[in-house]
């Protein structure tokens, strides 16, 4: 599989299944340096199990490359500049938002550890709150350390399974701010997934139907917007005309 200069991702032909049958079968598509890609779709949709594949948690058939890399033959090698939360964020509740950052940074190879953990605290906002337990976080506050983490080791590809899921609205509007400021500080793409439309269209340039395991279309934000109304409008259509077309092929 061949990338281009400005490929971070290249999805071809994903299928991975349950023995319930649910899963994804026959994703494509690819994102560009830059990208901030919204996977949208209902609960159950399968855009999970697309994320588990990508950051080489389960096995799978296809082909994925990150920046050239091939998940399966060197899972280590290829997600080395990747940070990612799938399903939930990870952290001891027990300890400081500082002392997880420091505990997760030797993780990586860093010339400057403690300067990458302050840098963290500070791109979600939560320097002020670096001493206080992570269990004693509201939900947009765990939210926000989950991202420190994933930004530790400053990833060029950045992949975020439901974001905002339960957050409120100040909630909300703060993950988005942090993934904007990143995407627009340091160029960096994000593919995230989510069943919220206003917050795909919102944050996203880029966004990809998903619908009973399949990607049923992908485009520009502007494109959409263009056409449709709201990103909404352009998903409930997209999985109506998918309806219309199974029902057809049923009843021949």
């Amino acid at each position: 599989m061949s990338m281009g200069a400005g490929m971070v991702l290249d999805v071809s032909g994903l299928r991975k299944l349950y023995r319930n049958r649910r899963g994804v079968s026959e994703m494509t598509f690819s994102l560009q340096r830059g990208d901030v890609f919204g996977l949208l779709g209902a609960n159950g949709s399968g855009k999970t199990t697309a994320m588990k594949s990508i950051c080489g948690l389960c096995p799978y058939e296809g082909d994925i490359s990150i920046f050239g890399q091939p998940v399966r033959d060197n899972a280590r090698n290829a997600l080395k500049k990747v940070g990612c939360i799938v399903e939930a964020p990870a952290f001891y509740g027990y300890l400081s938002a500082q002392r997880n950052l420091e505990l997760a940074v030797r993780y990586y190879d860093l010339e400057d550890a403690r300067a990458s953990v302050e840098g963290a605290l500070g791109a979600v906002g939560l320097l002020k709150y670096r001493r206080d337990a992570a269990e004693k976080f509201s939900l947009g506050m765990k939210a926000r350390l989950g991202l420190a983490l994933c930004m530790l080791h400053a990833p060029e590809l950045m992949v975020l399974d439901e974001p905002l899921n339960g957050l409120d609205i100040e909630g909300m509007a703060d993950i988005r701010g942090i993934i904007m400021r990143q995407a627009a500080g340091t160029g960096a793409t994000f593919l995230i997934s989510s069943h919220l439309a206003p917050e795909i269209e919102k944050t996203c340039n880029r966004v990809g139907i998903m619908h009973e395991g399949r990607l049923l279309e992908t485009a520009r934000m502007s494109d959409v917007l263009y056409e449709y109304s709201s990103v909404e409008d352009y998903f409930l259509s997209v999985a109506r005309l998918r309806r219309d077309g199974e029902a057809r092929l049923g009843g021949k």
